[in-house]
C-alpha cells in the first residue's frame, strides 16, 4: 500500500515527566502505515478530524493508568471520518461517502454479558477501545468495525464530529449519574476540555458553576472559562479549594457561591488524587460527587466522613450510542459552543499539537488529518 498514509504512533512506554526538559514525544513518532485487508464487518475510512484526549496524553507519556496499551499503536478515539470502502458482510444502510464518528468502545456483544445485553458496551469487561486495542484516528486512514459507526447529525460539521465522543462522556455522567437541579452550586475540578464540557452541561441544567485550575491554567484554560461566564478558582497547596470556599466566594454579581463552605455537587475531572481526597470535604451532606477522571495511583478517601454525611459518590465510565446522540444535539443546538474551546492543527503540526496538549498550553487540540 502507499507510504503516503501516515499516523501518530506510540512506540515505547518510558515514563515522561513534562516541564522537566525531557521531550514529551520520546515515546512516539509519525510513521508510514499500511492498511490491512478488510475482515468481515469492517470498513476502511479516511479520517477527517481527530481530537487529542487526556488519555492519549497519558498513554504518550507512559502514565501508569495507561501502561496497558500495547505498543506500537496508532492512537486516537475522538474523530470524524468518511467511509472509503465496505468490507465483507452486512453493513446495513452504511455506504461509501458517509461521514461518521465511531463509538470508542466496542463490547463483546455476547447476549449473556450484563453490559452488552442492554447496549452498554462502555461497561463490558471485554470492551475494546479504538486507538488503544486497535489502530485509531491518528492514522490518516483507519480500519474499524462498522458496528461502531454513528452517522453525524444534520448540521454537525466534521470538525465538530471530533468532539462528539468526549461530550458523550459528559452527557452520560451528568444526565445519568448526577441529580443536578436548577439553582444548585456546582464545582468542576479541572479546567481541561472534560471539565469545561461538564461546566457547560451543568449550567445548561440550571446550575451555577465554578471551575478550578492551577496557576499554569490562568492565561489559557481559566481565561476561556471566565470568558464563558463561569466562576474561576485558582487553587494551590497554599490556597486550597476548601480554604477559598470557607473564606467565601462570590459570583460576578456579588452573590455568595455555596453555603458555609459547601456546595451541592462536585464533578471531578482533574485526575489528581489529592483533589478527589479533598472533594468529600467540600460537598454538603447528602450532596453528590461525580468522578469522571481516572488516576495513576490509588486515592485515599475519608470513608467515615463519606458515611456520616451520607454523600453520594459515583463514577462514570465512557458512553454508549444514546449518549452520542445527546452530545450531537447539544452541539447542533448551540448548548455546547465547540468553537470556543477548539484549537486546530494541521497534520504536519501533529507533534506540536501533542506537545501543547500534554503541557496544557491549549484548550482542546483537534488535528485536521487529511
Amino acid at each position: 500500500m502507499s507510504n503516503s498514509i501516515k499516523g501518530f504512533c506510540l512506540q515505547s512506554n518510558e515514563k515522561i515527566y513534562p516541564n522537566t526538559g525531557q521531550s514529551v514525544l520520546s515515546n512516539s513518532a509519525v510513521v508510514d502505515m499500511e492498511m490491512p485487508p478488510l475482515k468481515e464487518g469492517e470498513i476502511l475510512a479516511k479520517t477527517l478530524y481527530t481530537g487529542i484526549c487526556g488519555s492519549d496524553n497519558s498513554a504518550t507519556i507512559g502514565k501508569a493508568n495507561f501502561d496497558w496499551v500495547q505498543r506500537p499503536r496508532v492512537i486516537g478515539h475522538e474523530f470524524s471520518a468518511e467511509v472509503l470502502e465496505l468490507g465483507p458482510g452486512d453493513h446495513g444502510d452504511l455506504k461509501v461517502g458517509d461521514i461518521f464518528t465511531p463509538l470508542a468502545m466496542l463490547g463483546c456483544r455476547d447476549e449473556e454479558c450484563p453490559a452488552c445485553s442492554v447496549s452498554k458496551w462502555n461497561l463490558c469487561p471485554k470492551k475494546e477501545i479504538i486507538g488503544f486495542h486497535r489502530n485509531g484516528g491518528f492514522g490518516q486512514q483507519v480500519v474499524l468495525e462498522s458496528d461502531r459507526v454513528v452517522p453525524l447529525m444534520k448540521g454537525l460539521t466534521p470538525a465538530q464530529g471530533a468532539l462528539v465522543e468526549p461530550l458523550s462522556i459528559i452527557t452520560n455522567a451528568l444526565y445519568n449519574k448526577c441529580d443536578i437541579k436548577p439553582g444548585q452550586d456546582v464545582v468542576v475540578t479541572g479546567c481541561g476540555i472534560i471539565g469545561m464540557m461538564s461546566a457547560e452541561v451543568a449550567r445548561a441544567a440550571g446550575a451555577r458553576v465554578a471551575v478550578t485550575g492551577i496557576a499554569h491554567d490562568r492565561d489559557i484554560r481559566l481565561k476561556r472559562a471566565k470568558e464563558r461566564g463561569f466562576i474561576t478558582i485558582e487553587v494551590s497547596p497554599e490556597n486550597s479549594l476548601t480554604t477559598q470556599l470557607k473564606n467565601g466566594i462570590t459570583d460576578d454579581n456579588g452573590v455568595p457561591f455555596g453555603s458555609n463552605g459547601k456546595v451541592d455537587l462536585l464533578i471531578e475531572c482533574s485526575g489528581v488524587p489529592p483533589v478527589l481526597t479533598e472533594a468529600i470535604g467540600v460537598v454538603k451532606p447528602e450532596g453528590d460527587i461525580c468522578v469522571i477522571a481516572t488516576y495513576g495511583t490509588d486515592v485515599q478517601i475519608n470513608a467515615t466522613h463519606l458515611t456520616r454525611t451520607s454523600l453520594n459518590m459515583r463514577g462514570s465510565m465512557g458512553s454508549c450510542r444514546a449518549d452520542y446522540m445527546a452530545a450531537q444535539k447539544l452541539m447542533v443546538t448551540g448548548i455546547f459552543p465547540s468553537e470556543h474551546y477548539t484549537d486546530y492543527y494541521d497534520f504536519k503540526d501533529i507533534n506540536q499539537a501533542f506537545e501543547d496538549s500534554i503541557k496544557a498550553n491549549n484548550m482542546k487540540a483537534v488535528v485536521k488529518m487529511n
